[in-house]
């Protein structure tokens, strides 16, 4: 018996509590107009630590929760897709195993294991999460794929595993109006 198959059964018991028939008519539309970018770290739950339930909520994750192309492709289509104007929020959280990234040794393993590059996974490492959610706000606010005419506001926040508080490290701020490619 997998792991998994604990999880099948939480399942039945989820689709006999939860009716997704009310999201299943395209476009899916969340409850609140917001996307989360966060981290895989299985501590880091947003439907736990913020109270989401289903269909509150876009959720983006990946290592680090941290902000790249492909994240910003993401929430350029969910929101064209949806039609909506989303608030997004990043955030990222103490005790992050992308810290990992900073160290020479198991970054150069990495790299060379995934075929990436060594700088742009140093790039990643998550050791000081106020200061990466500071840098991935600037990287939405200056993306020209992220304009206002998609995305309402932008705000930063840092999970402190400690406390289990979010704390805000910037505050939703509203990117600016260009126009569109």
């Amino acid at each position: 018996m997998s792991e998994f198959s604990e999880l099948l059964e939480r399942n039945r018991d989820f689709a006999a509590k939860v009716d997704l028939r009310r999201l299943a008519m395209p476009p899916v539309m969340p409850e609140r107009q917001l996307l989360v970018l966060t981290c895989v770290d299985p501590r880091v739950e947003p439907a736990g630590f913020l109270g989401l339930g289903t269909g509150d909520a876009g959720v983006l994750r990946n290592a680090g929760g941290r902000v790249d192309g492909r994240v910003m492709e993401d929430i350029a289509y969910l929101a064209m897709r949806l039609g909506v104007r989303m608030d997004v929020a990043v955030i990222h959280h103490t005790q992050c195993g992308t810290g990992m990234l900073a160290e020479p040794g198991f970054r150069r393993a990495f790299a060379d294991r995934a075929g990436l590059d060594d700088a742009d996974l140093a790039a990643k490492a998550v050791t000081d999460p106020a200061a990466t959610v500071r840098d991935d706000i600037a990287k939405i606010l200056a993306s020209p794929l992220l304009s206002s005419d998609l995305v309402a506001s932008v705000s930063g926040h840092v999970l402190r595993l400690e406390t289990g508080l979010v704390e805000t490290v910037v505050e939703a701020v509203e990117p600016s109006a260009r126009p569109a490619a």
